[in-house]
């Protein structure tokens, strides 16, 4: 007789188990889409940040030099521009479009706020793949940066290893007519000083070395890190070192934009090459390198190509200047070097 076979029975946990999978893997589907989707906002979230910060820097350059206020006309104009020359997601990658008179406010005479926005409102949200199943078809991001402008004691970028001696007691004028010895000639020295700076190693330059590489350096180049009135005090940098001196002097002349001889700065047009930012130091007269002290900053604009030979001074036009730079210790008003930087 064949043996009689009863048919198992499936056990009841056994598709349970199989729907719990299903439910997770759905779960997990759905994480991971929305995760995609919150990538997106926050990739777009960065990249509206920069470009608000790059545009309420642009704005705040706009700066009347003469009252430190901002020119708001202009700073709008500026800062509409830059932001456009930035993008941020929206469903690809899209210019970063800001209104002028909306988006660009003055929260004080020397500030600049600037908003930027990916939002339904103004008809550019970051737009959403898998959110959308739940019926989230785009989400909306903004970013706000300000700026502000003022007088300096800290200047952070294109210093010149230079510094002009025989300040007027009275200031610096900055009439086209009056030019500054900004470093003299061989014969014009104090026990062996020429004006020439040994400016301390700086990490945010990859050069390092010093002597007549680093006059050519950073006076072709300039020095990249901060210097602070008051606190700072530098070694001087003994020699003429006519050679490196003059070929950066040239070189920065020949790179600029503009290289009409004998204008005004009133009249300039080029990149700012032609422009350099300098310490002031108490005085050269030490002997040998020793530390000097640095009193001020200003800035000069070359009028003329430099030319001649070791024993020619080197002149140039006061000038008033944005740059890089940090309120620090008392920045003198007749220094006239403005800087910029965020503040929020």
């Amino acid at each position: 007789m064949t043996p009689n076979h009863e048919p198992e029975q499936q056990k009841p946990d056994a598709g349970i188990a199989v729907i719990w999978v299903a439910v997770f893997l759905l779960v997990s589907l759905w994480f991971v889409s929305l995760a995609i989707d919150m990538g997106k906002l926050m990739a777009a979230k960065t990249e509206l940040q920069a470009a608000a910060d790059a545009a309420a820097l642009a704005g705040v350059a706009s700066v009347d030099l003469e009252t430190g206020a901002v020119i708001q006309d202009s700073a709008r104009v500026h800062a509409s521009y830059t932001a456009s020359q930035n993008g941020a997601y929206e469903g690809t990658q899209t210019p970063v479009i800001i209104d002028p008179i909306g988006d660009v406010s003055f929260p004080m005479a020397n500030r600049v706020r600037v908003i930027v926005r990916r939002e339904a409102a103004t008809g550019n949200p970051v737009l959403t793949h898998f959110a959308q199943t739940l019926g989230i078809p785009n989400l909306s991001v903004n970013a706000d940066a300000t700026a502000e402008v003022h007088l300096i004691g800290e200047p952070c970028e294109h210093i010149a290893p230079f510094a002009p001696e025989d300040v007027p007691p009275t200031g610096f004028v900055s009439d086209c007519s009056t030019s500054y010895v900004l470093k003299g000639g061989a014969g014009a020295g104090s026990s062996g000083n020429y004006q020439l700076l040994d400016l301390p190693q700086c990490n945010e330059s990859d050069f390092t070395g010093g002597g007549a590489a680093a006059v050519y350096q950073y006076t072709r180049y300039g020095y990249e890190c901060c210097l602070s009135i008051g606190e700072d005090f530098v070694p001087t940098s003994p020699g003429v070192k006519f050679g490196p001196f003059m070929k950066g002097l040239q070189e920065r002349f020949d790179a600029d934009k503009d290289r009409r001889g004998g204008i005004c700065y009133s009249d300039y047009t080029g990149n700012g090459s032609r422009i350099f930012v300098t310490p002031i130091i108490e005085s050269f007269d030490v002997n040998g390198k020793k530390l000097v002290h640095i009193v001020k900053f200003a800035a000069f604009f070359l009028q003329y190509r430099p030319s001649g030979g070791p024993s020619a001074p080197i002149t140039g036009q006061f000038v008033k200047y944005v740059v890089p730079g940090n309120v620090g210790p008392n920045p003198p008003s007749d220094s006239m070097i403005y800087g910029i930087h965020l503040v929020e």
